[in-house]
């Protein structure tokens, strides 16, 4: 694993509460660590190889990513666009990598506005389908664009039908053929039913990749969370080791967040705050309990706050979890009757 960011040292705090302004600044610092995890590595290299073979390819790949929310997707393309990022020469701007997001219940001219937007356009909401579609191939020359990415591409399924919005999905396979560039594509796996409704678009986009959340069932599984929480603790903004890798306190991580970086690194945000307010120098289970209190998820309503029990064990936590929400349903289900 590879942490992308600079250590930085953090003073003391020597039990008092720190001012606004340094409670900004780790606050801050934890936001913006970034641990390339195997998984992450795996598909970042992907999109690195993709853009580098491009500048010869005959015909450039397209590329999937899909994976749940918090698992990293847009950090990931975020952080490659920022490597290759913007530069305004003489007569144009470069743009090597163009990343967009899907606006929800796309039309094809929705996208391509959007894209027009991003891009600079000032003209972006003006002109036909074919004009703006003619437009984002000129800028793709003047502006030296090398790759395309398309985020949020579950919003080419209206939410309230279920339904493949097949206009849009057809335009953004013609667009893919006749762009001449590698265009990524990223997602949540409900994704999928785009590429089963649409089997050109599918051939097109043969390569897919998922970004999935941890796990922690074989040994294995649980020395690679711990190692990411390692990671993580290394950087973290205080002089002293959290030890959040410890195994019993890495399982109970595991619990609020299933294995999901977003909802550890809100932990972490969360528990920094009330750590630098105390003038605490690391994050301890308190700490722990605390931060988990400010956290709401509406999808897990039943969980248990693991760092308040004398006694976790992670197995009898998520079945008890399952349990509370069968008996739920099934009260649900029967009210209905």
């Amino acid at each position: 694993m590879e942490t992308i960011m600079q250590a930085s040292e953090f003073g003391s705090l020597k039990g008092k509460g720190a001012s606004l302004e340094e409670l900004s600044k780790r606050e801050n610092h934890v936001k913006k660590i970034i641990i390339r995890h195997p998984r992450y590595q795996e598909i970042f290299n992907e999109l690195r190889l993709l853009y580098e073979l491009s500048k010869d390819a005959v015909s450039p790949e397209g590329l999937f990513i899909s994976g749940p929310t918090g698992a990293g997707k847009t950090t990931l393309l975020t952080e490659f666009k920022d490597l290759n990022p913007r530069t305004q020469e003489e007569e144009f701007t470069k743009i090597p990598v163009l990343y967009v997001k899907v606006p929800p219940k796309a039309t094809p001219k929705m996208l391509a506005s959007k894209i027009l937007h991003v891009i600079g356009d000032i003209f972006h909401d003006r002109g036909t389908l074919s004009n703006l579609t003619s437009r984002i191939h000129n800028y793709v020359k003047r502006c030296q664009i090398k790759m395309i990415v398309l985020d949020e591409f579950q919003h080419l399924i209206d939410s309230e039908t279920d339904h493949v919005l097949a206009t849009a999905s057809n335009w953004v396979k013609t667009f893919a053929e006749e762009i001449e560039i590698p265009v990524v594509l990223c997602g949540m796996p409900e994704s999928e039913k785009v590429f089963i409704s649409n089997e050109q678009l599918d051939r097109r986009f043969c390569n897919k990749l998922a970004l999935t959340p941890f796990s922690y069932v074989e040994p294995e599984d649980q020395f690679m969370f711990r190692k990411f929480l390692a990671h993580i603790d290394e950087e973290l903004p205080f002089p002293e080791r959290s030890n959040i890798a410890d195994s019993h306190i890495a399982e109970k991580l595991f619990y609020v967040s299933l294995g999901i970086p977003f909802y550890v690194m809100e932990m972490l945000v969360k528990g920094t705050r009330i750590a630098v307010l105390r003038g605490k120098d690391f994050i301890d289970e308190e700490v722990l309990s605390q931060a988990f209190q400010k956290i709401k998820r509406s999808g897990r309503p039943f969980t248990i706050n693991p760092f308040s029990v004398p006694y976790f064990d992670l197995d009898k936590a998520i079945k008890h979890e399952q349990s509370a929400i069968k008996v739920y349903e099934e009260k649900k289900r029967k009210k209905k009757k």
